[in-house]
C-alpha cells in the first residue's frame, strides 16, 4: 500500500504538476475550450484537467530528459573533483567485477558519468536499501524541475505558432523569459542537489564500512 502511494506521489511530482503548468498556461492563453466544456459539460472541467495535465505531462518527458541532460552536463564539471574518490570506487569495483575500465574523474565525459552515476545510484540502493527513498525523490524533484522548464519552452512555442509572437509586449516577452530562465535555474539547482545527496550518502557508507575496523 506504501509503494503505491509513493507511486502516485511521484507521478504527481514528476507530470502532473509540469503538466498542469503547460495546461493552465494554455487555458488562460486560449480560452476558448474551456468556455466550450463549460457549457457542454462542466462536470467534466476537473476530470479532463487531470487528464490533459498528466497527458502532457509525459509528453514533455523527452524534452524534460533533454533539459536534464544539459543540467548535468552544467553540475558535473563543477563537481568532477567531489565526484573523484566515488568514481575510483567505482571503476575498481566494476573492473574486479565486469572487466570494465572507467576513466578518470578529470578525463570522463558527461555521457559516460551519466551512465557512471546511474551506477553508483543501483549500488547504493542495493547495498543500503534505506536510501533508495531518498534518491528517488531526489531524482522525481529533478524530474519535476526539467519538465518544468520544458513546459516554459513548450508554452512559449506553443505561442509562437499560433501567430501571437507578433503581438507580445516587450513586458509579456521579458516574463516569458524571465520564466524559462528561472525554470532551468530551478533545474541545474535540483540536479546539483542530487548529486550532492547521491555523494553524502556514498560517503556516509565508506565511514560505516570503516568503523568497525577502526575502533
Amino acid at each position: 500500500m506504501k509503494e503505491r502511494v509513493s507511486w502516485w506521489h511521484d507521478d504527481l511530482l514528476a507530470w502532473v504538476c509540469p503538466g498542469g503548468l503547460l495546461v493552465t498556461a494554455l487555458i488562460v492563453r486560449f480560452p476558448v475550450t474551456l468556455h466550450v466544456l463549460r457549457a457542454q459539460a462542466p462536470e467534466l472541467t476537473l476530470p479532463a484537467w487531470l487528464a490533459a495535465a498528466y497527458v502532457l505531462g509525459l509528453a514533455l518527458s523527452p524534452l524534460g530528459r533533454l533539459i536534464y541532460s544539459v543540467a548535468q552536463g552544467i553540475v558535473w564539471p563543477r563537481l568532477r573533483q567531489a565526484w573523484a574518490p566515488a568514481i575510483k570506487f567505482l571503476g575498481e569495483r566494476l573492473a574486479r567485477t565486469e572487466g570494465l575500465v572507467v576513466p578518470d574523474a578529470m578525463q570522463m565525459s558527461t555521457s559516460l558519468f551519466h551512465d557512471v552515476d546511474r551506477r553508483l545510484r543501483e549500488y547504493l540502493e542495493a547495498v543500503d536499501p534505506s536510501s533508495r527513498a531518498v534518491l528517488n525523490r531526489m531524482k522525481v524533484l529533478c524530474s519535476m524541475a526539467c519538465n518544468a522548464a520544458a513546459a516554459c519552452l513548450v508554452f512559449v512555442a506553443i505561442d509562437a505558432i499560433a501567430g501571437n509572437a507578433t503581438t507580445w509586449t516587450p513586458a509579456q516577452f521579458g516574463a516569458g523569459m524571465l520564466a524559462i530562465l528561472l525554470a532551468l535555474i530551478v533545474a541545474v539547482y535540483r540536479e546539483r542537489r542530487r548529486q550532492r545527496t547521491q555523494l553524502s550518502i556514498w560517503r556516509r557508507l565508506q565511514i560505516s564500512d570503516r568503523a568497525p575496523s577502526g575502533q
